[in-house]
């Protein structure tokens, strides 16, 4: 019976030192289907699968699996985790996906000044187990995203912000509104505003060209004063529009009875706006009040 029982246990550490001995500890075959799925001032995301392969020709639990998102120089700027053990089976591969909140600034930052890229390493580590036994991995890999591509998601973001509105940051704050010159031939209408760099980036505004209205109906064409140069440095700019308006007349019915300190306008327009060595058009509009003394001096 000791005889018996002593085989069986010898058997059993045969089958575990052997399933140690054997055992491939899992692979990371690539990462895929990187892209960025959001930008904001202050945070934004990145969205990508990591493929693990189980080379065993038994299945095994991946444990843990952590992602690290480094700089150029090596310095972590986001990270992402796996929420649960996942199954591996025998000689598959299992898609993982990730999404990394990373800080827009620092990320912003990582564009190449030769050619516009994103650079940035991913590193991961990872541990599978089988049966009582466990082993880790790991895997780092340089990539580079184009970010031309994602300028136009990352700058209409600025239509939604121009007042805050959407809750966000106003990129945009106007100051006041008055008469630059007054004339029988033209009227120049005025509208100062601030404009806020939220990324830390270089770029510039080359024109505003837009409509002012006034209860629904056009009273005239405007554009930025002149241009405005930004940098890393630069967190905000003052600028100016300037107006040619006429048809006011044509419009107090529209607009009669809302005399309460002034009267509201609209203006509807694009940004013509160079960032990154590309040339950009994106749409945009903000509400203004045209005070009353000015309204009375218009209509004169």
């Amino acid at each position: 019976m000791k005889y018996f029982k002593a085989l069986a246990l010898s058997l059993i550490l045969l089958s575990l030192f052997s399933c140690k001995l054997i055992f491939k500890q899992p692979e990371v075959v690539k990462i895929q289907d990187l892209k960025i799925a959001e930008i904001n001032i202050d945070n934004s995301k990145l969205e990508l699968s990591v493929i693990v392969k189980n080379p065993n020709g038994y299945p095994i639990k991946l444990q843990e699996l952590e992602l690290q998102m480094l700089d150029p120089n090596r310095m972590k700027v986001g990270e992402a985790k796996l929420k649960k053990e996942i199954s591996l089976p025998a000689k598959k591969n299992v898609q993982v996906d990730f999404v990394v909140n990373i800080q827009t600034r620092p990320m912003i930052h990582m564009v190449s000044s030769i050619n516009k890229d994103l650079q940035f390493f991913i590193a991961l580590k990872g541990k599978g187990k089988a049966k009582a036994f466990s082993k880790s991995f790991e895997y780092e890999q340089p990539y580079s995203i184009s970010i031309k591509e994602y300028l136009p998601k990352l700058l209409p973001n600025l239509e939604r912000m121009m007042s805050g509105t959407s809750g966000d940051q106003p990129l945009f704050k106007l100051l006041r509104t008055y008469v630059d010159e007054y004339g029988l031939s033209k009227t120049s209408l005025m509208t100062d505003f601030i404009l806020i760099n939220p990324y830390g980036i270089n770029f510039r505004i080359k024109g505003f060209p837009a409509e002012v209205f006034i209860g629904g109906k056009s009273i005239g064409k405007g554009n930025l004063k002149k241009e405005l140069v930004f940098d890393q440095n630069v967190f905000y700019r003052d600028g100016s529009m300037v107006f040619q308006v006429s048809n006011l007349k044509s419009v107090v019915g529209a607009v009669k009875g809302v005399f309460q300190g002034g009267i509201d306008y609209e203006v509807r327009g694009t940004i013509l706006i160079q960032v990154m060595g590309t040339d950009l058009e994106v749409p945009y509009n903000y509400i203004g009040v045209i005070p009353i003394s000015i309204w009375e001096l218009l209509l004169k």
